[in-house]
């Protein structure tokens, strides 16, 4: 094996350039946003919980494994079958009495241009579809901007409908 295999994403299937899964996710997202923003709650915490809603609703369309390029079910379906198979212990397989074998680096030649084009993401080169859509990491950094949208979606909500105001009554400044 020369190097590590690129992971095999699929190319969009559709004039824009996004799939039809990614269309529907998006479109589901959209749907339970706006009815978030019908709930009788507080228009801060409608508008904090919509834009959370419409977050993960997109990192679920468009967020990948950064190793393996598989999407957010796809991993959580490994992770299911990974806790749910059968385990076996052997006997022997003690590994504290077996010294570690050496490992030997291979240095490999220098790359030529046919390899290179061979380890290319197919979603970024191929030039179909009218949008270029970059698949976002999955991670806890996604997850945390996500969030952080939320919270300053609410805050800004909160600014807007009188929250200066009430700021400038509690500091016992001007008030507008």
């Amino acid at each position: 094996m020369a190097g590590p295999i690129p992971p095999q994403i699929e190319a969009p299937k559709t004039f824009i350039g996004v799939g039809a899964r990614e269309l529907v996710i998006l479109c589901v997202a959209g749907l339970l946003g706006v009815i978030v923003l019908l709930f009788p709650i507080h228009l801060v915490a409608r508008v904090g919980l919509a834009v959370l809603v419409m977050g993960i609703g997109l990192a679920v369309a468009f967020g990948r494994d950064r190793r393996s390029g598989k999407t957010l079910e796809e991993v959580l379906l490994d992770l299911v079958r990974f806790y749910n198979r059968a385990r076996f212990q052997q006997k022997g397989t003690d590994t504290a009495q077996i010294p570690a074998p050496k490992i030997r680096l291979a240095v490999s030649p220098e790359r030529t241009p046919e390899q290179e084009s061979v380890r290319r993401d197919p979603v970024t080169e191929k030039d179909h579809g009218f949008f270029k859509v970059k698949p976002l990491p999955l991670g806890a950094g996604l997850l945390l901007s996500i969030l952080s949208l939320a919270f300053l979606a609410g805050l800004l909500a909160w600014l807007w409908l009188g929250g200066v105001v009430e700021i400038q009554t509690w500091t016992g400044g001007p008030g507008f």
